[in-house]
């Protein structure tokens, strides 16, 4: 019996890190990209589940709205509703960013969401100290979502599926959370989008801008001072 090589765990998690990178897909509103029923339903699958993961990031305070715990909530549109969206947005709103061809190329869209805890009515009423501790648990709950992003971005990467963390643009005002039943009470911090592989139909690629731009100078070992 041939045994297979175990790959240390390290290693695997190193690489997935090092091949995640931020690719946009762009397509064609009036023509958007089709991919075939078969292989979309299995994709489909592997992005639900990779959601499902990504909830595994860790979260500083139970945010206890609808008995959930979690501080963050996902909206997932796959491929029909978010070129259905992304052709509102172009012909109905007069969106002319690249929110609306971003729609139209991907497979998959999720529309990734915080709670945040800070009370206009303490803004109003100047209650400085309810202030200053909803904006520390609002800073946890911005924190924590912002790592179950990423685990979302190392998971679809692990499953060999293309990235793109937008800050969403247009995709986070009022208009489309009415369009999509999004709560206002909610905020949007990342719009991922997806690419499925064999899709049908014209795209242009647009890598990232940074990646070529890191180093290790923002590392810092620190001691005490004034000894």
């Amino acid at each position: 019996m041939n045994s297979r090589p175990v790959s240390d765990p390290l290693t695997t998690v190193r690489e997935v890190l090092m091949r995640r990178r931020t690719e946009k897909i762009l397509g064609d509103v009036d023509a958007p990209v089709q991919t075939p029923d078969s292989q979309r339903t299995q994709f489909d699958a592997v992005v639900r589940k990779c959601v499902l993961d990504a909830g595994w990031a860790p979260f500083h305070f139970v945010r206890g709205i609808d008995d959930l715990a979690e501080p963050w909530r996902a909206h997932i549109l796959w491929q029909d509703q978010a070129q259905a969206l992304g052709k509102v947005l172009k012909h109905q709103h007069g969106d002319a960013t690249k929110v609306p061809p971003l729609l139209c190329g991907c497979g998959a869209v999720v529309l990734v969401t915080w709670l945040p805890e800070c009370d206009p009515l303490a803004l109003q009423n100047g209650d400085c100290a309810s202030i200053q501790k909803s904006a520390a648990r609002d800073e946890e709950h911005l924190a924590a979502t912002g790592a179950m992003v990423q685990n979302l971005l190392l998971l679809l990467t692990a499953a060999g599926m293309g990235t793109y963390w937008s800050s969403g643009g247009n995709l986070g005002k009022p208009v489309v959370f009415d369009l999509l039943g999004i709560p206002a009470s909610e905020r949007l911090i990342a719009a991922v989008f997806v690419d499925y592989a064999d899709t049908q139909g014209e795209v242009t690629k647009k890598p990232g801008a940074h990646r070529d731009k890191r180093g290790s100078d923002w590392i810092r070992e620190v001691s005490l001072q004034g000894d």
